[in-house]
């Protein structure tokens, strides 16, 4: 069953200016999903900026397989301490 609506999975917080938002969408029978930065506009109100990536819903199982492979090595290499929570968004 196609995606009929645009979904928010969720936002992280890249600094304070910007956000990362995660997305499920259809564009032309293709399902979806996105990592986007989006940012306040002078309004006020949250845009997308032209940053990120959108892919297709079937190759999902493989990016986090990269991004899980991408934790590990930040671990051993000792830049992410795993039993640590995610640390403050950096100064812009």
């Amino acid at each position: 069953m196609p995606i009929e609506e645009d979904i928010i999975v969720g936002e992280i917080k890249k600094n304070q200016r910007e956000d990362i938002r995660v997305t499920l969408s259809n564009f032309k029978g293709h399902d979806l999903v996105g990592a986007r930065i989006w940012f306040k506009s002078k309004e006020g109100e949250p845009r997308p900026s032209n940053k990120g990536i959108t892919v297709n819903v079937k190759v999902l199982p493989e990016l986090i397989g990269l991004l899980e492979k991408a934790e590990k090595k930040a671990i051993e290499l000792g830049v992410l301490d795993a039993d640590e929570g995610p640390p403050p968004p950096p100064e812009e």
